[in-house]
């Protein structure tokens, strides 16, 4: 099987395009196997963020009265608001877990047959997509039931994640190797997946943030897709085009180095493993 020549800037994309059938029956088999033997099936996974927007309603809207505009009085909007935050930290924190084991956790694939490595970071952001789609699925129930109404800007969400997927793969592709020579990297997804989160307007408004600290809280990759999803999902806003195509280019530029470095030492896996 030929392998994508990472020096070739549309690497990262052919990387995808030219194994679609492969990355497709695999996430299907990932998201199958997940759920496999349990009585609800495919069907936790609406129950679990479903059950999630329930306690975060309940917690921050009714026992600590939680406002995210401070004009506000609906119990239910700082959950909603919320909500977008959790499922974007969600999606990275998932690929970002898996990432470090990926190589080490499929020997076989290195030592005894062909496979193109590289497409185990598609077929991880698939399956975290998938789940994201159908957490998606209660998150825009709940902006219709909150607002009555979804608004039309909420077609741009899939634009707007595209540069962060991008960058996700450029992680993973990172991660891939650093976890066959450093296993320690494994214990520090958790810690960096937290930091994340926190350092994220995830649970309160940017605006809430002191200006000196502000700037540092731009820096995280959350941030910016956080804010936008808002925008066009709930505020009805329009994105900000120049900061999006700043952030693909970047993006893209950091998937490509990621994939590039993965080329260059998968060259060892099978000597570590």
């Amino acid at each position: 099987m030929e392998r994508v020549n990472a020096a070739n800037p549309y690497s990262v994309v052919e990387s995808l395009v030219s194994q679609r059938g492969l990355v497709f029956q695999f996430v299907k088999r990932e998201v199958a196997g997940r759920y496999k033997g349990s009585a609800l099936g495919l069907f936790w996974s609406f129950v679990n963020p479903l059950l999630l927007l329930s306690v975060y309603t309940f917690v921050f809207g009714i026992v600590f009265k939680s406002r995210w505009r401070p004009t506000s009085t609906d119990h239910f909007e700082f959950a909603v608001v919320m909500f977008v935050g959790l499922l974007t930290h969600g999606l990275m924190a998932e690929c970002l877990t898996r990432a470090p084991t990926l190589i080490v956790n499929n020997p076989n694939f290195v030592k005894r047959v062909v496979f193109p490595l590289e497409v185990l970071t598609w077929i991880t952001l698939g399956t975290a997509l998938f789940h994201l789609l159908i957490a998606s699925i209660i998150l825009f129930g709940a902006v219709l039931l909150w607002q009555h109404h979804i608004p039309f800007t909420a077609l741009l969400a899939p634009v707007i994640l595209l540069p962060f997927v991008l960058a996700i793969a450029g992680v993973i592709w990172y991660m891939m190797s650093l976890g066959v020579y450093l296993r320690d990297i494994g214990q520090l997804t958790g810690i960096i997946t937290s930091l994340l989160m926190f350092l994220a307007p995830v649970f309160y408004p940017i605006t809430s943030v002191p200006p000196f600290f502000r700037n540092i809280i731009y820096l995280n990759p959350l941030t910016f897709i956080i804010e936008q999803l808002r925008a066009v999902i709930i505020w009805g806003q329009w994105p900000d085009w120049a900061g999006l195509l700043i952030y693909l280019v970047c993006s893209y530029t950091f998937a490509w180095s990621g994939l590039w470095w993965f080329q260059r030492t998968r060259r060892g896996f099978a000597d570590v493993l």
